[in-house]
């Protein structure tokens, strides 16, 4: 019985159509490069913080600075303690040991209370009843300051927050008022950054 021989297919790989795509994809990535750079906008340049217009105060109103600095996460800054101080002038600095220490927003708040009382006064423009003092804030935060600690300035600032805090002392709730006459809010606010201290 003789034996069949049996056909072998071809060891040859049509390499055209890989080739083909090659070259589609290479052309998309041409033009699809060139039309992104062509909707590129111009180089925008930020103009350095020393060029920032300095607003001036309307007659009789005066202007108190708040610095704020610090964190109450116990792992952000390199292991320190977390600590937060808040420093008005030379003389006045207030420092809040970790999340639960609320006294220098306390602190702040009788501050504020004693501003509030000498500045003179106009009524709101919303006529909320509220009298508004002519003392505009400016908050200068450190750039690693955390933010939880501004907003908490904030909310002494507007005298919507207790803060002496709860039953449980670890939370300070919102501040219940007879009236809004009895507000002491101060709404002009003005924000800057700056670097943070050395220690």
């Amino acid at each position: 019985m003789a034996k069949k021989k049996i056909e072998q297919a071809k060891d040859e790989i049509d390499l055209t159509p890989m080739i083909d795509m090659i070259f589609l994809i290479i052309i998309f990535f041409i033009l699809a490069g060139k039309i992104t750079s062509d909707l590129r906008p111009e180089k925008i340049t930020v103009p350095p913080t020393k060029t920032a217009l300095k607003t001036e105060l309307p007659p009789g109103w005066s202007k108190v600075v708040i610095n704020v600095a610090g964190t109450t996460q116990t792992s952000q800054f390199k292991g320190k303690p977390p600590r937060h101080t808040i420093t008005i002038g030379k003389n006045a600095t207030w420092t809040g040991d970790g999340y639960n220490d609320f006294s220098s927003y306390q602190k702040l708040r009788q501050f504020l209370d004693r501003v509030y009382n000498a500045a003179d006064k106009y009524d709101d423009p919303n006529k909320t009843g509220i009298q508004l003092p002519m003392v505009a804030v400016e908050i200068r935060a450190d750039s690693e300051c955390e933010y939880r600690i501004v907003q908490e300035v904030q909310q002494v600032m507007s005298d919507t927050i207790d803060c002496f805090p709860d039953a449980n002392g670890k939370h300070m709730l919102p501040k219940k008022h007879a009236s809004p006459a009895d507000m002491k809010s101060f709404i002009d606010i003005r924000f800057t950054s700056r670097k943070p201290k050395k220690d």
